[in-house]
């Protein structure tokens, strides 16, 4: 049988982890000029199997978006296909999730309306 409850949780939490690394790409794209700017990323994927691994539950886990000081201090480091990529994964995921969400709630609706 499957926790819906879990299952919606999960669905929640990986859109919130979308929004939030699409906002990092966002911004570091809008600042690929700025000198000596460094980017952000978004982790989530390995504290969550490691969460996983403990057997914490997802609700304890929480996006930490982090500066990327890689490379010379005074030298910027985003690099825009990089961006884009992140962008284009990000966009791809979205899509599956909300989709995954729709069938969900669209078999609650048949099951209360019968059809």
């Amino acid at each position: 049988m499957i926790d819906f409850d879990r299952d919606t949780a999960f669905n929640q939490k990986i859109l919130g982890v979308l929004d939030a690394r699409t906002k990092a790409s966002i911004h570091n794209v809008a600042n690929q000029n700025v000198p000596g700017f460094k980017r952000y990323r978004v982790e989530f994927e390995d504290m969550l199997r490691a969460a996983e691994e403990r057997g914490g539950s997802i609700e304890s886990v929480q996006p930490a978006t982090k500066r990327d000081n890689s490379g010379p201090p005074d030298q910027n480091n985003v690099v825009l296909m990089e961006e884009l990529a992140i962008l284009g994964k990000t966009s791809l995921l979205h899509d599956v999730m909300t989709r995954r969400i729709g069938s969900y709630f669209g078999t609650i609706n048949k099951a209360i309306n019968g059809r």
